[in-house]
């Protein structure tokens, strides 16, 4: 039996999308005969959380190890109980947020969860000597996991896959970060190394395998994110409103005026529309968001919960009747592929998706015809969007998508892990 380490940060009960990926491949790399084992903190500082994913864990190895995080004097510094997950993307408010953000740029190299590498290393090396591995798997974001997989690898000549669910440098708030030239260096150079020395880096779309090999990976491979069809509800209520739903992370640039305007078209000239609109809203927004939809006169039509479980995420999806993607239009952007955008398409519900038409996404949704992708500044074509599913009776579906389900997917990992 191959076993497999997988270094993550993001583990249950973390309530958010970082944890999915590898909850989810873990669980179907076990069903069908690997032993996975997972390193994850014990202590790590969670904004919200989910305790939904207790029968595809059960039978998960599972190592955890005590991590120290600066978040606390962060929170007491801002005066805040939680932060926000668009905390390095949103504009900057005050000198306080500019003086943090400026302290994690420079001093949390690649990010905040670096003091967490040198106890990992010592820990897992301790396990290593005992317990033999076939490879190790580390996912980033945070990249600091990578720098563990990348010192282990050197002890031990183990085989290892770098898996990017974001990318590094590329990322797209990198560019908006007060870097020191000193520290911008140093983050060119880890992730050099990374992509380097990796056996072989994973990400999660086609143009960013091919972004990777520009910046030096040896042998890249692209694994999608994906769903699991038994999660989802088969019952659903009938809903009176039509719903265009939006679930997971919206940040500052995710927020595209042109959706905004040809909604207000639409309202101004078709009452039927205005008396049934509803916007669904589940995940952190930026924190102008409520001001701008007020002041857009459209704030009496959003329904925001800003967290839910994964449970209740899936039957959002389901219950609506349209579902929002949005790109941010920065470097990344042709790479990303949002992994809410697979669990729309296992709620069968049809997709707007506003961003770069030489996106992998825009082609994907093209060759699905699963929804309807626009440009970033193309009010009309999102208005002649929105009318046509708002005047279609039948929203549902019934296309195949089990070609990108975690189930599906989860045998290209294996052949991946056995070509090591």
């Amino acid at each position: 039996m191959k076993k497999v380490l997988i270094i993550s940060y993001y583990w249950p009960p973390n309530a958010g999308v970082g944890c999915r990926r590898w909850v989810n491949y873990s669980h179907f790399l076990k069903k069908k005969g690997l032993e996975p084992i997972l390193y994850v903190p014990e202590n790590p500082d969670y904004t919200n959380k989910d305790n939904g994913y207790q029968d595809k864990l059960k039978n998960i190895y599972t190592l955890k190890n005590k991590i120290w995080e600066p978040f606390s004097f962060y929170k007491r510094f801002l005066n805040k109980k939680n932060i926000n997950p668009g905390v390095l993307i949103d504009s900057d408010k005050g000198l306080k947020n500019k003086f943090s953000k400026w302290i994690r740029a420079n001093f949390f190299i690649p990010d905040a969860r670096s003091l967490w590498v040198n106890s990992s290393i010592n820990f897992l090396s301790n396990f290593l000597k005992d317990n033999p591995v076939d490879a190790i798997i580390s996912t980033g974001p945070p990249h600091s996991m990578h720098l563990i997989a990348l010192n282990l690898k050197k002890r031990f000549n183990l085989k290892w896959i770098a898996d990017f669910r974001d990318p590094w440098t590329d990322i797209e708030y990198f560019d908006k970060l007060n870097f020191l030239n000193d520290s911008r260096i140093r983050h060119v150079k880890l992730e050099k190394e990374v992509l380097k020395k990796a056996d072989l880096v994973l990400t999660v779309s086609e143009y960013w395998s091919q972004r990777f090999k520009e910046l030096g990976a040896q042998k890249v491979e692209f694994l999608f994110n994906g769903f699991d069809e038994k999660e989802y509800p088969s019952k659903i209520s009938q809903k009176k409103k039509f719903r265009i739903g939006h679930l997971g992370l919206y940040n500052e640039l995710r927020d595209h005026n042109s959706f905004w305007e040809a909604l207000n078209n639409i309202i101004q000239d078709n009452k039927i529309f205005s008396d049934n609109l509803e916007l669904f809203f589940s995940g952190p927004t930026y924190s102008g968001f409520d001001e701008k939809l007020k002041k857009l006169g459209l704030h009496k039509y959003l329904n925001h919960c800003e967290w839910l479980s994964h449970k209740e995420v899936l039957k959002e999806m389901v219950q609506a009747d349209l579902l929002l993607i949005t790109h941010s239009n920065t470097q990344d952007v042709n790479g990303r592929l949002p992994a809410k955008f697979f669990e729309y398409l296992g709620a069968k519900t049809p997709i707007l998706a506003i961003g770069n038409k030489q996106s992998d996404l825009a082609k994907i949704i093209l060759n699905l015809n699963c929804g309807t992708f626009l440009d970033f500044e193309d009010a009309k074509g999102i208005e002649k969007a929105l009318i046509k599913y708002f005047n279609d009776n039948e929203q549902s579906q019934n296309i195949d998508f089990s070609l990108f389900s975690w189930d599906f997917q989860s045998n290209k990992l294996i052949k991946i892990l056995n070509s090591l």
